[in-house]
């Protein structure tokens, strides 16, 4: 996914997640990870932000509907 809104430091927001109890970041990175997939972001300050998600398909089970 992809915006052009003002962006961020991906890396201190991940470094800094329990701040002020929000878990955003940090709460899609683990679901991902348990998905056994990857994610990343590129952002900066003024810059908007992308993120890419990739999770594997299991060919040998059945698509959910």
């Amino acid at each position: 996914m992809e915006d052009d809104g003002r962006g961020f430091d991906a890396q201190a927001v991940l470094n800094a997640a329990d701040a002020h109890g929000k878990l955003g970041l940090l709460g899609m990175q683990e679901r991902v990870m348990l998905a056994n997939g990857t994610i990343e972001i590129e952002s900066a300050p003024g810059a908007g932000t992308t993120m890419f998600v990739r999770i594997p398909l299991d060919s040998k089970k059945p698509a959910v509907n």
